[in-house]
């Protein structure tokens, strides 16, 4: 892919997707899509630049098409190989997101750390989306592109021989699988074991799920508790992230292991107290 000018290097969020209230769920899926996949290219001239608010974006909409395409799985709407480059895409942005957020938030939350300690997670913040740069220039990323627009500009995820809820009703589709969304977390909420925080990582998943298909579809009645229990839940999990973040600096800085491993305990001795509180909230509020 080619570099684009600075000048339009910018972020770009969202916007909304407008279904009419008489559409056929065909029709939703094609607008949800396509809403999706103009969210991911519109940064892309933003992630070129090395803009990181623009990478962050590019990956919300990564995440929400994945998202749409997990609800209707059933149906099989995206060929496998085009899923699992969606997939390993996605992968890759979460990588360079993770040094983004470690450097923005999580470190400085910890009262900050010495110039090499910082030095070192910029330079390899800088790595990761330079990695991401390079991706968006290969042959696979190009390819998984070019996938999508094909998939979605042909209409490739109707398959005539097979029964499916093209032609039915978009709302009551939409209803059914906000149904098996909200199931799908509340199944996480039952299976939560405070000695295991990969529990409350399967559950931010299922919560975002749910919280993507009722912006889709304009529904929220349960926004704001899913915001909530996102914010939440997306703080432990940053955490766990910056912990192994602090051990891969250890590598880098052998001299720097004492600031590092306290640092460490620091966001540990966190973990452990916030841990209660999101179990508190996930049982009586989602």
């Amino acid at each position: 892919m080619e570099s684009h000018p600075n000048l339009f290097a910018h972020a770009v969020a969202a916007a909304p997707v407008n279904i009419r209230r008489t559409a056929r769920f065909g029709e939703a899926f094609e607008a949800i899509t396509r809403n999706c996949l103009a969210q991911v290219r519109g940064n892309l001239p933003g992630v070129l630049a090395g803009d990181v608010e623009s990478l962050h974006q590019m990956r919300v909409g990564v995440r929400r098409l994945r998202a749409l395409l997990s609800a209707a799985k059933s149906w099989d709407p995206l060929p496998e190989g085009t899923a699992g480059k969606l997939r390993w895409f996605g992968v890759e942005l979460g990588r360079a997101r993770n040094w983004d957020v470690f450097l923005e938030s999580t470190l400085p939350s910890l009262g900050g750390s010495s110039e090499p300690v910082e030095a070192m997670a910029r330079e390899l913040a800088a790595k990761q989306r330079a990695h991401i740069q390079h991706l968006l220039h290969g042959a696979r990323c190009k390819a998984l592109m070019d996938e999508l627009a094909l998939w979605s500009g042909e209409r490739l995820w109707r398959d005539p021989a097979r029964i499916q809820p093209w032609d039915k009703d978009a709302r009551k589709v939409a209803r059914s699988l906000l149904r098996q969304a909200r199931e799908r977390v509340r199944k996480r909420i039952r299976r939560l074991d405070a000695a295991q925080p990969s529990c409350l990582h399967r559950l931010r998943i299922a919560v975002k799920k749910e919280r993507y298909m009722r912006e889709f579809f304009n529904m929220n009645a349960r926004a704001q508790v899913l915001s909530d229990a996102q914010e939440l839940l997306g703080k432990l999990n940053d955490g766990r992230v910056a912990r192994d973040l602090l051990r891969t600096l250890q590598d880098h800085l052998p001299r720097h292991a004492a600031e590092l491993s306290f640092l460490e305990g620091l966001l540990a001795e966190r973990q452990e107290h916030e841990m209660p509180k999101a179990l508190r909230f996930a049982r009586r509020k989602l």
